[in-house]
């Protein structure tokens, strides 16, 4: 049987963090966790991850600042999840071509657990549009429900 994945969860709230790489454990990936986008960034520059969960707002360097790093990357980058409370026009700032999905918080565990292993089989697969938005996805509008992948199905 094949390894699944390894997923990179950032998050500066400790129980955030820690929900939801126990929800990622039990997914069956294995995990390591960053309290910000300035650790993260070393830890991915170090190891290869699958998917990355993150949090936008953070200290030192935010969700959007990962997210650019992830962009300089070379070879094939992380699906990445992104978990917010933002309002929608945070979220409309996203590069679609570099987020799996969004998921806005109080998050459900279950979705959360088979997002981030959808978006580990799609890491390994070419986005499907040029903007990496499903073409039979809906409109992609932040306000339109608690998750909105970007390249997988509406959930």
């Amino acid at each position: 049987m094949m390894e699944k994945g390894r997923v990179l969860v950032v998050d500066d709230e400790p129980a955030i963090r820690a929900l939801v790489a126990k929800i990622v454990e039990r997914a069956g990936h294995p995990v390591d966790t960053a309290r910000d986008g300035a650790e993260a960034i070393e830890m991915i520059d170090k190891t290869r991850y699958a998917v990355i969960v993150l949090d936008l707002m953070m200290p030192i360097v935010d969700g959007f600042g990962l997210i650019q790093h992830l962009k300089t990357l070379d070879g094939p980058r992380p699906a990445t999840i992104v978990i917010s409370a933002g309002d929608a026009s945070a979220l409309r700032q996203l590069d679609g071509a570099m987020v799996h999905s969004i998921v806005r918080k109080p998050f459900d565990i279950d979705v959360l657990g088979d997002l981030v292993s959808a978006a580990a089989v799609s890491a390994h697969e070419p986005a499907r549009q040029e903007d990496g938005r499903d073409p039979n996805d809906g409109n992609g509008d932040p306000d339109d429900g608690e998750v909105l992948p970007f390249r997988g199905q509406r959930v």
